[in-house]
This record gives C-alpha cells, sequence and structure tokens, in this order.
C-alpha cells in the first residue's frame, strides 16, 4: 500500500526515467539494508561510478546479511582504493578516506 504523496513520511521507493525505467531510489536501497551488486544508480552502500558527491549509507543501515560475491569484491577494492589514496592525500583528503575505510570495514565485517 503507497502512501499519499503529501505525506511526509511518504518515501518513494522508485523513480521512473523519460526512457521508462524504474530506478530504485536511496530510500528504499537504504530499506533494504545490503547490496545487490546491479550497480544501482542510487546505491548507498558502493559507490559504483566513483561520484565524488556519493553519500555513504549510516552505519545503521547496513544489515546482516549474505550477498553475491560480486558485492564483496567490490567492497573489497574500494576499501583497498581508500587505503592506497590515504597515504597520498592531503589533510582534508584524509579525512574524507578515513570515512570511506570505515564504511567498507562495516560492509565486509556485516556481509562477509
Amino acid at each position: 500500500m503507497s502512501l499519499p504523496a503529501d505525506q511526509p513520511e511518504a518515501q518513494v521507493d522508485w523513480e521512473v526515467t523519460p526512457e521508462g525505467l524504474y530506478i530504485a531510489t536511496r530510500h528504499f536501497l537504504l530499506r533494504r539494508g545490503y547490496c545487490c551488486a546491479n550497480r544501482c544508480r542510487n546505491c548507498p552502500y558502493i559507490n559504483w561510478r566513483a561520484n565524488p558527491t556519493w553519500q555513504h549509507a549510516p552505519s545503521q543501515a547496513v544489515r546482516r546479511a549474505t550477498v553475491i560475491p560480486k558485492a564483496l569484491a567490490a567492497a573489497r577494492a574500494a576499501l583497498a582504493h581508500h587505503e592506497q589514496a590515504l597515504h597520498t592525500a592531503s589533510e582534508d583528503e584524509q579525512t574524507y578516506h578515513g570515512e570511506m575505510l570505515g564504511h567498507y570495514r562495516v560492509l565486509l565485517e556485516r556481509w562477509g
């Protein structure tokens, strides 16, 4: 059952593109609690598109789950990327990479 759009708690689960494709929203993906590794446009778990404005999911949204190997491999690759980048990063960038390291470690702890 869907809620009326004028209610503040109403959240949309899908966006429809001009081409008619259904795209899962960040809200829907956060509620699900894990990555399906389909490289969802709004994935809050893995930054599939290397988007510099991407925001990771809060750790309390990450469920313990058995995920497919592709999601684990992506999380491991992202962790390795941020570990390496941390060594050459400026002070401002170190904060960012440190935060990303924490995020990907949570994913691997709960999914691995």
